[in-house]
């Protein structure tokens, strides 16, 4: 049981109108809101009163409700408004005004990791190593890479959960790679950026509090039927679909034994690049550990996914924490 009951609402997004009076009982019964479904009932087994709130197309709503019956805390999920993720951080925005407390990072640390060229020169300029890359505006795009080392890897500037990435993506040569860029233009309607493609192990680090971080267990991402010599990368179908992932054996799991002084330099980083975002609660960050044993900053994912059976969880997990610790400790990390 919670130490304190508190009154939550729990604010995630949703792809379409939410049910009347936000009554998410038939909905909760299909398997693909599993996830809710499970860290509604953590929650509720600490103790505290949830109440489940569909964010959509229209913030009304979510002002009536809170001005109507104010929780303790919003426990926030959302990360779209209106199908859009790159309006994650105005929902967090719209918290601060109504001067709501909520859980995870504020608005200025996702609007900083959302901009995955910001994040690196950030990052260029405290010495971390991060892939070399050009930006690709949709108003003025790129018509030539000149001096660009390949292989390159092409993706949208500012999209998550892999969507834009497919086996286009990477490209051995010029032609290739501004294709790409042309596509997520005119496809995705968006910005994009050309890195250069780092071989090697892709490791995640879980990062959990605010001033006093705690470093969890590694995770890798495994590419066990993909050949030898074979670009391994998450495509978006790598990520969501279960019959792609079993036909190439793509999953994650505890990473692989990592070289000591390779780990106790990946957990450095992993506190540096959480405090230069300023990041709070807890945040996923991606990396690349080359056959030299370099690191090399991938993407920094404030607020990543906290379903009982993905990589966070499992981390903190492997680090002794239960689900339900988990989610209390992040609750009591939030401001």
């Amino acid at each position: 049981m919670a130490k304190k009951p508190l009154k939550l609402l729990l604010l995630f997004d949703i792809g379409e109108k939410p049910p009347e009076n936000q009554d998410f009982t038939e909905i909760f019964k299909h398997d693909d809101w599993k996830p809710e479904v499970l860290l509604v009932r953590a929650l509720k087994n600490l103790g505290h009163d949830v109440k489940p709130f569909g964010l959509f197309d229209d913030i009304r709503p979510l002002i009536d409700e809170v001005t109507r019956d104010r929780p303790d805390l919003v426990f926030n999920q959302c990360e779209a408004f209106r199908g859009g993720r790159q309006h994650e951080p105005n929902a967090a925005s719209l918290l601060e005004l109504l001067d709501l407390k909520y859980t995870g990072a504020s608005a200025h640390a996702l609007q900083i990791c959302k901009d995955k060229s910001l994040t690196k020169k950030i990052l260029s300029f405290h010495r971390i190593r991060v892939p070399r890359f050009v930006v690709s505006k949709k108003a003025r795009p790129l018509r030539k890479l000149p001096g660009f080392a390949f292989p390159a890897f092409t993706k949208p500037l500012k999209l998550e959960a892999s969507e834009g990435i497919a086996q286009m993506s990477f490209a051995d040569n010029e032609k290739d790679a501004l294709d790409r860029v042309r596509f997520i233009h005119e496809s995705l309607g968006t910005d994009a950026i050309v890195e250069e493609y780092i071989e090697g192990r892709e490791l995640y680090v879980g990062v959990l509090g605010n001033e006093r971080l705690k470093i969890l267990p590694t995770r890798e991402l495994f590419f066990a039927q993909v050949p030898d010599g074979e670009p391994k990368f998450a495509t978006f179908k790598a990520k969501w679909d279960d019959n792609y992932r079993k036909k190439w054996g793509i999953k994650g799991g505890a990473a692989k034994p990592i070289a000591p002084k390779a780990e106790k330099h990946l957990a450095d980083v992993s506190r540096k690049i959480y405090q230069l975002f300023q990041v709070r609660g807890f945040a996923r960050i991606d990396f690349r550990l080359t056959p030299a044993d370099e690191i090399v900053f991938l993407e920094a994912n404030p607020n990543p996914s906290l379903a009982k059976d993905d990589d966070f969880a499992l981390a903190a997990e492997k680090a002794g924490i239960t689900y339900e610790q988990l989610l209390e400790q992040i609750i009591a990390l939030a401001t």
